[in-house]
């Protein structure tokens, strides 16, 4: 999950909350161009999973892609 760069290890990898798989910066590949598409899917290209929270200013009550989250391998905050 952590490459490592010609600096050093990556620090941060945006993962899926519920399911930990590594997330890419492209839409899913199942949704139709729209101003609502995800900017985030699973490395299959399938959106995140679902998000069923109600979170303030977002809808509520509907079944949505989850937000990724940062992950910061524990090597990356240690010294070596």
């Amino acid at each position: 999950m952590c490459e490592d760069t010609e600096l050093g290890p990556r620090a941060t990898v945006l993962i899926c909350p519920d399911c930990t798989e590594e997330v890419r910066s492209i839409a899913p590949t199942s949704w139709a161009p729209s101003w609502q598409r995800p900017d985030y899917s699973h490395q299959d290209g399938t959106e995140l999973c679902p998000d069923y929270s109600n979170d303030p200013g977002r809808n509520t009550g509907r079944r949505r892609p989850s937000r990724p989250v940062a992950f910061v391998p524990l090597a990356a905050l240690t010294p070596a």
